[in-house]
């Protein structure tokens, strides 16, 4: 017989195996250095630091000819001044540093270039965005059961794998940022309880280890260090204890952020090699132009990459925040308020829509926390047979909806900020 903890291993196992072939299934028409490749514009720019760190170094000249334009432009090579220009943070490649390191090593035994773009390298990242999305999968649910029953806990992770476009960023373009993002958020999530229940060391460094690296993989990701403050907290005097508790590991805490900082080596090398200054703002001309007008509703409802437009198995996630509200359950305003400032963050930069995208791929990673209140609106209507009917009726359509979009998205929405003609045909398609 298995026991609990081989069988949650096995059914995750499995959920990667079936996650390989239809990624390899869906990919395996691509043709080379076309947008419809996985190392392709922005996913180039995270990516290139893995073949600048282990095959040529910060050297553009050695790099293949005109490698960048085959790639679609996600960074630049200076062949002037030898240096190769990428403004997006290094979290992602170390994350991917594993699988491409194998397909490395493997290249040449395969018969392929081993020169970092060749088509085993595109192998190496579509693996480790599945890792990663199942890894993430995995211990969100683990972290689940310490508050759900098993069922709750198994399903509601693979809900948002199925109904919103965290699938897309796995399955689809596993060479953005927002899979690891994903895995790290979910890290997070799950290292809390151990965090403020065993004064042990490893914890605290996992734990500050984890956001140094999803603060490297988008710089917005800080906010989820705040997740240990807020959960498990009934009311003030909970969180005053939760302070004081913290406050009295400040020696564990020191100590293992210092040594997670080490993760900043490579970024901060990386733009003194650029610009001769450790700290810089590689985004140059691009920032947050709309604070004073934040494009609130394109972002959530746009036909243009908007959240609910594309997602709309997060309204019902919502729902469960405002369930948990009404509870008194500090978590729900937590990530409540969360949801909101986030949303005001996005709003307010330039590009609103993000380019290139299927939906609102800056969300993406708190769906792990946002995976916290549809358990709880999912455990809430298990007991009510009225509630469980309709909220399983409306989580297949989410589903429904999202996966027949996914499959016939080229990658761009072609139509304007309101265009619900252009929209609909993706529902038609």
């Amino acid at each position: 017989m298995l026991t609990k903890l081989k069988k949650e291993r096995f059914i995750f196992v499995t959920l990667f195996l079936l996650c390989v072939f239809l990624t390899f299934n869906k990919h395996s028409k691509d043709k080379a250095n076309t947008y419809h490749g996985v190392i392709w514009a922005d996913a180039a720019g995270y990516y290139v630091y893995a073949p600048m760190w282990f095959i040529y170094g910060n050297q553009a000249i050695d790099f293949p000819d005109s490698i960048e334009v085959k790639t679609g432009n996600g960074f630049q090579l200076d062949k002037i001044n030898n240096k190769v220009n990428t403004k997006y943070f290094c979290g992602t490649a170390l994350l991917e540093t594993p699988f491409f390191l194998a397909s490395h090593l493997l290249a040449k035994p395969f018969g392929y270039k081993a020169d970092g773009f060749s088509k085993i390298y595109s192998f190496g990242i579509f693996f480790s965005g599945i890792f990663y999305c199942c890894f993430g999968l995995f211990l969100l649910s683990k972290f689940l059961t310490r508050h759900f029953s098993p069922f709750i806990s198994f399903i509601a992770p693979l809900l948002f794998l199925a109904g919103s476009n965290l699938y897309y960023y796995a399955i689809d373009a596993p060479g953005m940022s927002h899979v690891y993002s994903f895995f790290l958020f979910s890290a997070i999530i799950y290292l809390t309880p151990y965090l403020l229940t065993k004064s042990n060391f490893k914890y605290y460094l996992l734990f500050f280890c984890c956001l140094i690296l999803a603060v490297l993989t988008r710089p917005t990701n800080i906010l989820i260090g705040l997740f240990p403050l807020f959960y498990s907290i009934k009311n003030k005097n909970d969180f005053f204890e939760r302070i004081y508790y913290l406050l009295k590991n400040k020696a564990f805490i020191s100590i293992s952020l210092l040594l997670s900082l080490l993760l900043l080596i490579p970024q901060l090398l990386y733009w003194y090699s650029k610009t001769g200054n450790l700290i810089t703002y590689s985004y140059e001309n691009e920032s947050f132009i709309f604070w004073k007008n934040p494009k609130l509703l394109e972002v959530w409802f746009s036909t243009n990459n908007g959240l609910f437009t594309y997602t709309p198995l997060l309204a019902v996630s919502l729902a469960g925040i405002i369930l948990m509200i009404k509870k008194k359950e500090w978590l729900g305003y937590f990530t409540g308020i969360l949801f909101l400032i986030i949303s005001y963050i996005f709003a307010s930069w330039w590009n609103w829509w993000f380019g290139c995208s299927f939906g609102a791929r800056s969300f993406v990673e708190y769906y792990a926390l946002f995976c916290i209140p549809l358990a709880y609106l999912l455990e809430y209507a298990f007991k009510h047979k009225f509630y469980r009917y309709i909220l399983i009726l409306a989580i297949i359509l989410c589903c429904y909806l999202n996966m027949d979009m996914e499959y016939y998205y080229d990658g761009c929405f072609y139509g304007d900020t309101w265009d619900i003609t252009t929209y609909l045909k993706l529902l038609n398609s």
